[in-house]
């Protein structure tokens, strides 16, 4: 996992490690290829692994809550996203399960 902190000002530091404590909190495992960052286009703190079919966010504007988190997928095909908030998934089985559904209906 990379993690591109010096590019972050503080707000996005306190963001970027409270979306890894909700990371490891749904059972991601961190040691895998990946980022944290900053998306330059929007300003949203990210992580995204290789080894799952999604990415977490939290936009530029939220509290340090798991309501401001939120599940993103991206439709290979089309590249169109679909995001829902983190407070919706009890575990990280329910995200695949989301997730696959998505896959159905899109695919």
């Amino acid at each position: 996992m990379t993690y591109n902190l010096t590019e972050m000002t503080n707000w996005e530091l306190d963001k970027a490690n409270f979306i890894i404590q909700q990371a490891r909190a749904i059972g991601m495992d961190m040691n895998g290829y990946g980022e944290v960052s900053v998306n330059q286009n929007s300003g949203y703190v990210y992580l995204w692994a290789e080894d799952y079919p999604f990415t977490l966010y939290m936009p530029i504007s939220c509290e340090l809550n798991k309501e401001s988190v939120f599940v993103l997928w991206t439709n290979p095909e089309d590249g169109e996203e679909i995001d829902e908030s983190l407070v919706e998934f009890e575990d990280i089985q329910v995200i695949y399960r989301w997730v696959e559904s998505l896959e159905n209906q899109y695919n």
